[in-house]
């Protein structure tokens, strides 16, 4: 099997490196990044690295091709926090590169399979502007779907709720909460009430690769823990973990953000592969706190 990874600069496409690299029936991983090449860190026989801009359908349909694919895993994903630069990156790279996707597939000769990594805000029902997070996320979805339903491709989406763990970037919350306590900092906490459905990033890559090697036709299934935490609680626990006596600094004034609620709905995991997610949070969060503090100078700074 030939594999194109589209996005695999950073956090999840490694983790899901070190896992495919391994395996005897995978011949070749083609991977996309876009401005972070981690190749230095992977053996050059099975594995080589492009750059791919999903806003150019060019740049896809050319790694489509020489990739020969049977299967593509398309991970490119705006940011939802901080908020991106360009204003239009919401559409440009979750709407318009799900298209670009979309028609070189459709061109393609080898008619590969497609693994759609979409996050779970996708299922929420965005009432904020065409240009937000969530719509594009939600939009990208439709498109995906329509796709499969007029037989342009086939595939399966995965709505990836909060992912964390080792190599998360630094920007999110637990990463950036302790880096802030391993620089002697108390980190102002915004929307502490928000509740997120968190993930550790062993229990995606294991349900990831199920479906990779699966038979099975599924339009579309949940990724999560079906557990929504608090930021308040989270924090709380990491403080725990490092031994912070002060007092949380909280911004009590809720901002209208798009996302306040999210909680994944397992029935289809569960029903079609019978997974559930085997690393408990507070587990999770101690590994990953430990690994912050072992690779902070070495990943972060």
């Amino acid at each position: 099997m030939n594999i194109l990874l589209i996005g695999s600069s950073k956090f999840i496409g490694s983790h899901l490196l070190d896992r495919l690299v391994k395996k005897n029936d995978i011949d070749k991983i083609s991977c996309t990044y876009l401005s972070n090449n981690q190749s230095s860190f992977y053996e050059k026989e099975k594995i080589t690295f492009n750059k791919c801009d999903v806003r150019k359908f060019s740049d896809i349909q050319r790694n489509l091709r020489v990739s020969h694919a049977d299967l593509v895993i398309y991970m490119a994903s705006s940011r939802y926090f901080p908020k991106p630069i360009n204003i239009n990156d919401h559409i440009e790279i979750n709407i318009n590169g799900i298209k670009n996707l979309i028609e070189a597939c459709k061109q393609n000769i080898r008619n590969p399979q497609v693994i759609f990594i979409n996050s779970g805000s996708s299922k929420l029902d965005s009432k904020k502007n065409n240009i937000g997070y969530s719509f594009s996320k939600k939009n990208s979805s439709e498109i995906f779907h329509n796709a499969i339903n007029n037989n342009e491709i086939s595939g399966t989406e995965i709505n990836l709720f909060t992912p964390y763990g080792p190599r998360d970037y630094k920007y999110r919350l637990i990463q950036s909460f302790t880096i802030g306590l391993i620089n002697g900092e108390i980190p102002k906490i915004n929307n502490p009430n928000s509740q997120r459905d968190f993930i550790y990033i062993d229990d995606v890559i294991d349900i990831i690769e199920k479906i990779i090697h699966s038979n099975q036709k599924i339009s579309s299934i949940d990724v999560g823990s079906a557990k929504p935490t608090s930021v308040l609680e989270i924090v709380k626990e990491i403080s725990r973990i490092m031994e912070i006596k002060k007092e949380i600094k909280l911004d009590h004034i809720e901002s209208k953000e798009e996302i306040s609620y999210m909680k994944a709905d397992l029935s289809i995991a569960n029903e079609k592969f019978n997974w559930y997610p085997k690393i408990d949070l507070n587990d999770g969060i101690f590994s990953t706190v430990e690994w912050i503090k072992k690779n902070y100078t070495n990943y972060y700074e």
